[in-house]
């Protein structure tokens, strides 16, 4: 015996802290072919005892032919024990077992050993018993070690300790292969004709993902019964084939075999799986054919089944049928509630069921707790909390992870945090919720922290860790830290996986790597729908429009239907006149042809396709014919108007939304302030930030950029920075907005000092920062300091150069003059130059006189867009410079020709509740005469102080003394004067044009600043000049 517990206490080791196999140690398989001692039956013992016979109670006084079987009580069996051993110390083989029984039954399982290990002969039932006992114990490791035992004593199990053995096994971690050794020894000892043993060994092969496996075993069994049956519909449903159990249970019932109620809760399982309503009630049609209304666990699948549908009248009409509802059919019910956003009537029937004294349990907690993720709800989730405190569920893991949840959901981040330090124990569950909930709140540092913790305390990682810590890389800013986890994917095996593989598809799509998202892509065994939106998606973020339209033709050519989600994202790539009428109108045709226009997201998709087109009368149209708009639908519509420069059209929206009552979001009051800052209406701005604050909005991020960015382009420097987070708290976002306004205001030196900061703080920069950074570098003549943010922009960031960058680049150079440079930088560009490179090198043209190259540039955008208006004056402009007045003509009469009229010049200067527009010359203003007196005493001061006319800006072929008075007519000059004589001495005048202020202007507003002591702010397309005491914020370099 000794002996014995020396091999078990050793197996025990090895097994539990080795982590070792007890099969690759001791399982000795040259005994499959050995002998099976032969166990006596021991029969009750001959002489009864005679004071437990004469008892009175039954389970007592029945002793002498039942053993311990009948005892209903731990003490009673503990008092009878002790009886025993006074009267009889050596019981027969079958009372022994019978007491391994009772004690396992009342949980001693330490006892029941201690009488296994004292019996002086054991059969085959005390090995059966034992094992059974440590089974139900949840003590999987001690059942194997045991089985070890008893096959080194040469004991041939028999079908019930197999059944309870493989249990065992289906608890534990990475036993498959003793899985398949124990199958190997059923074949040897010929025991899989039992139904019992190949019933089991489905369910082993079902919880170990092997569901293919288990259809292989039961197509080999020669007996099956309804419970083999059911035992393989879970085996595919727990691995996720809901379709499969389903042709199962067609061929089940062909084959003349009656379901039972864990068969028909599998099936309707399966029907929730598929979301298939319709076959759900063919499935409630069978259960009342079969008889099984009345069964509590077939009628709470049937409410989580309608429940899951939407169904609630269907779920509740079945709850408040059922004669003997437990508590998991509240659970089903309220669970049901909850998932249909009824959190009244959820927490109304959690009352009920409170009153009824049914038993509250994890799950019952946990669908309350799932209700109240959302801000407005979260303090019913506290009391929920609280409760949990106070039934002894806090430390209930499943109870825990589903509060994380809930506070995460809720942007409770500190209390989610402290709640996960405090729990007792923790699952993967657990971290992954934690990861997940921080993906949401957009900390993606602090998933990659998770992750980290994980790695270092060597857990287990499964496709949810690496599917969050893949979404946390997905904004650009965690790219080398993405490629890193996709490392960490092959080496866990999980590459395969879909989940993980839609994962890396949309990271590498939203950080711009399309060609690795194309690899990804082609390299899955299997796709989905979510695969192919992932892709599509990405090409539409970059406007790929042809990749995202072969994309799309491709997955129809391998019949994978579209949803709206496709259709949005083939909608979003457009961004041309040549894609809408390519692309675009086509696939609005076909969003008709399918029944797709009623999708409120495919409408306002298509308000914002057209708008993004040019054709906002087209978006107007969709958008006046719906009947219900929803405030998306409204902020659609704002941000056409936005995007397309029609801000007071934007603004008016807005007030038309708070006339209708409707709810203003983050996305409306963002559009909203952006109208007010492209229309450097100041007053406007702040009544939508004091609306913002009055609404709660005040903390987030997206207003509060949009915030700054207005205030910045309303010239208000200090605004910006009041209403700046600190440092060591602030996104990304506002670190590049910070950029883009120091540049904006000329304020080169400050924006290259953030910059470095930014980098300090930890913040990574993406590609909207280099292009704030490369044009502060343009404009500020910093050229080889620029070029030098170009190289590392890529070569340490990680960054992609795109074609805004590439647009900085040729300013950079062109204005510097540096034109040779510019053109090699063009031909050796990462990415094809578009109109806007060709525009930017004709502007350097123009300023540094070059016709020749400014005809051959003109030249490249008019062949690719004959109708762009700004090549035409520019080049105009550069022949007028030359004094090629001959050509200035022929430009001009081709512009007729085309039909293409230039945009014209206005400056406008609110005061008040007015603005007051000027185009050059005006005369329409009521004070014309005070405008042009104040001009003619401006002009005479400032050429006592010097001043003489650059008559190279004046574009006619007209004398000197003409090209002057023309400039002296320029909008910025007439709106410069009247703002002196409407605004106190004194005062700040700020100025707004909608085209480059002219260089001659720019030396007039020096010289009056200068004259009359006040600080005059002018804000073209491009920047701002702040004019002070003769000087300009921007040192003559724009």
């Amino acid at each position: 015996m000794s002996a014995l517990l020396l091999y078990s206490t050793r197996t025990k080791h090895y097994c539990l802290n080795k982590k070792l196999s007890a099969f690759t140690i001791y399982f000795p398989f040259k005994f499959f072919s050995t002998f099976s001692v032969q166990c006596r039956q021991q029969q009750p013992i001959s002489r009864p005892f005679q004071s437990l016979q004469d008892h009175p109670e039954p389970e007592i006084s029945g002793f002498h032919q039942k053993g311990f079987s009948n005892i209903t009580q731990d003490i009673v069996g503990r008092a009878v024990h002790a009886v025993c051993l006074k009267e009889e110390p050596h019981l027969s083989i079958f009372h022994y077992n019978t007491l391994i029984n009772v004690y396992s039954k009342f949980g001693r399982i330490e006892v029941a050993r201690h009488v296994f290990d004292g019996m002086p002969e054991r059969n085959l039932a005390s090995w059966n018993n034992m094992v059974s006992g440590y089974v139900k114990m949840g003590l999987y490791w001690d059942a194997v070690v045991l089985f070890v035992e008893m096959w080194g004593c040469g004991i041939q199990p028999n079908g019930y300790f197999l059944a309870s053995l493989l249990t065992a096994f289906s608890k534990l971690e990475n036993m498959v292969l003793e899985g398949v050794q124990i199958h190997g020894l059923v074949l040897k000892c010929g025991l899989l004709h039992d139904v019992f043993v190949g019933t089991s060994f489905l369910h082993f092969y079902g919880v170990y993902g092997l569901p293919c496996s288990a259809k292989t075993l039961f197509e080999e069994m020669p007996e099956r019964n309804v419970v083999t049956w059911t035992s393989l519909m879970v085996a595919y449903s727990d691995n996720g084939y809901p379709d499969v159990v389903l042709n199962l249970y067609q061929r089940m019932r062909h084959e003349e075999v009656s379901g039972n109620q864990n068969t028909l809760t599998a099936v309707i399982s399966s029907c929730i799986a598929l979301d298939d309503d319709f076959l759900g009630h063919q499935v409630l049609g069978q259960v009342v054919k079969s008889g099984f209304q009345d069964n509590v666990s077939v009628s709470n699948s049937l409410i989580s089944m309608f429940g899951s549908f939407g169904f609630i009248d269907d779920a509740s009409y079945i709850f408040e049928g059922m004669n003997d509802s437990d508590t998991i059919s509240w659970n089903s019910i309220i669970s049901a509630l909850a998932n249909n956003e009824l959190c009244g009537k959820a927490f109304s029937l959690f009352s009920e069921m409170r009153h009824d004294h049914d038993d509250v349990n994890s799950t019952t907690l946990s669908s309350l707790m799932s209700v109240c993720g959302t801000i407005d709800r979260v303090n019913l989730g506290r009391g929920v909390h609280g409760l949990s405190l106070k039934l002894g569920w806090d430390s209930n893991i499943c109870v825990s992870n589903t509060l994380l949840s809930m506070y995460l959901e809720a942007s409770r981040d500190k209390d989610a945090e402290s709640l996960f330090l405090a729990m007792p124990a923790k699952d993967l569950i657990s971290w992954n919720s934690m990861m997940a909930g921080y993906v949401l709140a957009g900390k993606y540092f602090k998933v990659l922290e998770v992750l980290a913790e994980l790695l270092h305390l060597q857990r287990t990682l499964n496709y949810v860790t690496f599917a969050s810590a893949l979404a946390a890389c997905s904004d650009g800013q965690l790219l080398d830290e993405g490629k890193i986890i996709h490392a960490l994917v092959i080496a866990h095996g999980l590459h395969d996986n879909l989940i993980v593989g839609n994962a890396l598809v949309t990271m590498y799509g939203k950080c711009g790597m399309m060609w690795e998202a194309k690899m990804v892509f082609q390299k899955m065994p299997d796709r989905e729908l979510v695969t192919w939106n992932a892709l599509i998606g990405g090409y539409a973020d970059k406007k790929d429009t042809l990749e995202a339209v072969r994309t799309f033709k491709s997955m129809r050519e391998e019949e994978n239907s579209p949803n709206y989600i496709t259709l949005i994202h083939v909608l979003g790539s457009c961004s041309t006149e040549t894609d809408l009428l390519k692309y675009g109108m086509p696939l609005h045709g076909h969003i008709i042809q399918t029944g797709f226009e009623t999708n409120e997201y495919i409408r306002n998709s298509l308000i914002t396709m057209y708008a993004d087109c040019g054709d906002v009368n087209s978006s107007s149209l969709i958008f006046n014919a719906l009947l219900n708009k929803t405030s998306v639908t409204w902020n659609a519509m704002l941000a056409a108007n936005a995007r397309l420069g029609l801000w007071e059209e934007a603004l008016k929206l807005l007030l038309q939304m708070q006339r209708e009552k409707l709810e203003f979001d983050q996305f409306s009051l963002s559009a909203a302030l952006s109208a007010a800052a492209n229309l450097a209406s100041l007053e406007e701005g702040q009544q939508i930030h004091c609306l913002a604050t009055k609404l709660g909005f005040d903390s987030n991020s997206f207003v509060g950029n949009a915030t700054m960015d207005m205030y910045g382009k309303c010239g208000e420097m200090n605004d910006v920075l009041k209403i700046l987070p600190e440092p060591n708290l602030r996104p990304r976002l506002s670190w590049n907005v910070l950029i883009s306004v120091f540049a904006r205001h000329g304020f080169f030196q400050k924006a290259r000092d953030t910059f470095h900061d930014m980098i300090k703080q930890g913040s990574k920069p993406d590609h909207v920062t280099f292009v704030s950074l490369l044009s502060a570098c343009s404009h500020g003549g910093l050229v080889d300091e620029g070029l030098r943010y170009f190289a590392a922009m890529t070569s340490e960031f990680g960054v992609p150069a795109g074609i805004e960058h590439c647009v900085c680049v040729v300013d950079l150079l062109g204005r510097s003059g540096r034109l040779p440079e510019a053109i090699a930088f063009i031909k050796e560009m990462p990415v094809p130059p578009n109109d806007f490179v060709w525009r930017s090198l004709l502007a350097a043209c123009r300023m540094h006189r070059n016709t020749e190259l400014g005809k051959v540039v003109a030249e490249n955008l008019l062949t690719s867009n004959p109708s762009d208006d700004s090549a035409y004056v520019l080049y105009s402009n550069i022949c007028a410079t030359s004094g090629r007045w001959q050509d200035v003509q022929n430009v001009r009469a081709e512009m007729e020709s085309h039909k293409v009229k230039k945009q014209l010049a206005c400056s406008w200067v609110k005061l008040k509740n007015q603005i007051c527009t000027f185009g050059i010359g005006d005369l329409s203003h009521p004070e014309s005469e005070q405008i042009y007196r104040k001009l003619t005493e401006l002009r005479k001061k400032i050429q006592e102080a010097g001043y003489i006319a650059d008559t190279s800006f004046a574009l006619h072929d007209t004398d000197e003394e003409q090209k002057e008075h023309n400039l002296w007519m320029h909008s910025e000059r007439l709106a410069l004067a009247y703002g002196l004589i409407s605004t106190p001495e004194g005062s700040t005048l700020r100025i707004f044009k909608n085209l480059r202020v002219c260089g001659d202007c720019h030396s007039v507003f020096k010289l009056v600043s200068n004259i009359i002591s006040r600080e005059i702010i002018l804000r073209d397309p491009y920047r701002f000049h702040h004019f002070s005491s003769g000087q300009c914020s921007c040192c003559d370099y724009w």
